[in-house]
Parts: C-alpha cells; sequence; structure tokens
C-alpha cells in the first residue's frame, strides 16, 4: 500500500523525523540473577515536528495535519514493535 501522492510529504517528514525519536527501556530483575530489559521506541517529539514545519514554511493547518497524522503513524509503529517484540520474547 502507498500513500496517494498529496500526501508524500507527510510520510517523508514522518521518516527523517524518526531520528529524533528517544528510546525508552524498561524491564525486570529477578532473584538469582534472571532479567528481562528491553528498549522501545517514543514517539517522535513534538518539537522536533515544530521545527520542521518551520525549516518547511508549513501553514498552520499544514503543521496541525501533520502533527496529527504523525502522532497516529506513531501509535501504529508502537503497536508493530510491541507485537515484534512479543514474538522475539517467545
Amino acid at each position: 500500500m502507498h500513500p496517494r501522492p498529496e500526501l508524500i510529504w507527510i510520510w517523508r517528514a514522518w521518516h527523517r523525523l524518526s531520528a529524533e525519536r528517544s528510546q525508552s527501556t524498561e524491564g525486570f530483575i529477578v532473584p538469582m540473577g534472571g532479567g528481562v530489559i528491553q528498549s522501545r521506541p517514543c514517539s517522535i517529539p513534538w518539537t522536533a515536528v515544530l521545527a520542521w514545519a518551520d525549516h518547511h514554511d508549513l501553514s498552520q493547518a499544514e503543521m496541525a495535519l501533520l502533527d496529527r497524522c504523525l502522532v497516529a503513524m506513531d501509535s501504529v509503529y508502537a503497536g508493530y514493535w510491541a507485537e515484534k517484540q512479543k514474538v522475539s520474547l517467545k
């Protein structure tokens, strides 16, 4: 499935801004030395989206659309990542 041509700019922004995404480390340690520690990707920071919008001279409406789309795309990505981790732990 490919994005609609008029929305490619949002897809490109999401890919480019993924480098701004931080990682969250979480896990647990059990007695006798066992444990599981994993990192998971966080959402793209709003400040990075704002800087992108400023750099590309986006209007307020375009910035709002970009922000909503990136939040939605990050949500899908987080779900994908969680499912991927469940499979790797089995």
